[in-house]
């Protein structure tokens, strides 16, 4: 009887175990994904003209198919921010979000880019 009961222990402890490892592989692999998006985007908004990237124009994205299928509630935001000084800058942060399984919003996956005027460049 006392080794039924610790077999028993034994097995929900590894149970539990194998639950909660299932669960953060889950959680890893979200943000793994959000990153990358967010690292793609930022490449991408690295090559686009300065006009292109003014805080009216630049607001969000369209998520890959890898983020949508990964993260299907996941939301795409830019943030631009005119820096002062010279040369021109502006500060663009990229964050993708999304709610847990509990419907929860996690800290978002984010990089912030910043993008310099080419005027008076040689």
């Amino acid at each position: 009887m006392v080794a039924l009961f610790i077999l028993t222990t034994a097995m929900a402890a590894i149970v539990q175990l194998t639950a909660v490892t299932a669960s953060q592989r889950r959680t890893i692999e979200q943000r793994r994904t959000a990153l990358q998006e967010v690292a793609n985007q930022a490449e991408r908004i690295a090559l686009l003209p300065w006009d292109e990237t003014a805080a009216d124009k630049l607001t969000t994205w369209q998520p890959s198919t890898d983020l949508a299928t990964a993260l299907p509630r996941a939301t795409c935001a830019a943030e631009v921010t005119d820096e002062p000084g010279t040369p021109r800058a502006r500060r663009i942060r990229l964050l993708v979000t999304w709610p847990n399984a509990a419907g929860q919003i996690v800290e978002p996956a984010t990089v912030t880019i910043w993008k310099f005027s080419a005027e008076g460049s040689p």
